[in-house]
């Protein structure tokens, strides 16, 4: 693998950009707006969202360093990010043609490019790193295995997983599936960009650019400049510092607020969830979890064509939770094959 030599001229054509415009307001703040999106509210309709040109430049800046990290201009990545009124999948496009590597962008809607069709772009094209959702990388190497086909033995080497909050269990799931680098970045619906990988695995916030708050001490929704994320995150204190040395505070992604119940020390959180039920090792990198009711209702799929007794594994599974977090949860387990139709 050769180092690519083109972040530090990007990033001074980026500072270039940031201090040259003309329309600059009179304390220096960008007004030039560069990006529309939209997110969803808490009442579930749509919001409109807008970034200017700084803020879209400096997100791209913090991503390109996290991503100059991993990949170099002979990598080859598929980019499988939603582009439809997201800021993300633009985001990531860019930024890997800036590190130097050759981008294959399918999107995630399947109409054009289906799983099928892109494991065949994976081998034709020899691809190294995947961008995607950690759904999105478990499916592919399961279908990957139904069509005959072993996903360990791909050219597929790092996989970059964004849109969902993931536990490094799981993380560590979908890397023994791809025998692949798993790592995650972390962003909202309007900030691309919030968090990176160190070497390490733990997400630094961008706190160089970002003013970032937890409602609720240490452990609860996101505020990013004052404003409410929806997003529920843990945000280690100040002085806590990472083994890599860095002194950007660590942030874990707990998901959707919404998607929390109230325990007996406090919110439980899908992440939470997710990590009792990789406690379980014979169960493989899908995982579906939504709140009814106030109940959690799991999906998780077995691994391999093991014979399991599932009702034994689904009630340990939900003992386990009771046990770990002190909350109800109905837990669904299915196989691999019939994973689609589970979760539907």
């Amino acid at each position: 693998m050769t180092t690519t030599t083109s972040i530090a001229t990007h990033y001074e054509q980026f500072l270039e950009l940031l201090t040259r415009d003309p329309r600059a307001a009179a304390d220096g703040r960008d007004t030039v707006r560069a990006r529309y999106g939209e997110r969803i509210d808490p009442s579930g309709g749509p919001q409109p969202i807008v970034l200017t040109r700084d803020e879209w430049i400096l997100n791209q800046i913090d991503l390109a360093l996290a991503l100059g990290r991993l990949l170099t201009e002979d990598d080859v990545v598929v980019s499988a990010v939603p582009y439809e009124l997201s800021f993300i999948g633009a985001e990531v496009d860019r930024v890997i043609e800036m590190v130097g590597a050759s981008v294959i962008s399918v999107g995630t809607s399947g109409t054009i490019c289906p799983m099928p069709r892109l494991l065949g772009l994976i081998e034709q094209y020899e691809v190294t790193a995947l961008v995607c959702s950690p759904s999105f990388a478990a499916e592919l190497a399961s279908l990957a295995l139904s069509l005959g086909r072993r996903p360990e033995d791909s050219t597929v080497r790092t996989i970059v997983c964004v849109g969902e909050a993931c536990s490094t269990e799981r993380l560590d799931r979908i890397g023994a599936a791809w025998a692949a680098k798993t790592t995650a970045l972390y962003g909202t619906t309007s900030t691309p960009t919030v968090a990176v990988a160190c070497d390490h695995g733990a997400l630094h916030l961008c706190d160089h650019r970002l003013r970032a708050e937890v409602r609720g001490d240490l452990r609860g929704e996101l505020l990013l400049d004052g404003s409410p994320t929806g997003e529920l995150v843990e945000l280690w204190p100040a002085g806590h510092s990472c083994d890599c040395g860095s002194a950007a505070r660590v942030l874990v992604p707990l998901g959707s607020a919404a998607s929390a119940v109230r325990g007996p020390d406090g919110l439980v959180s899908t992440l939470d969830v997710e990590r009792v039920v990789f406690g379980h090792r014979r169960l493989a990198p899908h995982f579906a979890c939504v709140v009814r009711d106030g109940t959690f209702h799991v999906t998780c799929a077995v691994a391999g064509p093991q014979a399991v007794d599932e009702g034994a594994l689904r009630r340990a599974i939900r003992s386990g939770i009771a046990e770990a977090l002190g909350v109800e949860a109905e837990v669904t387990v299915v196989g691999v094959q019939h994973w689609s139709t589970a979760t539907s």
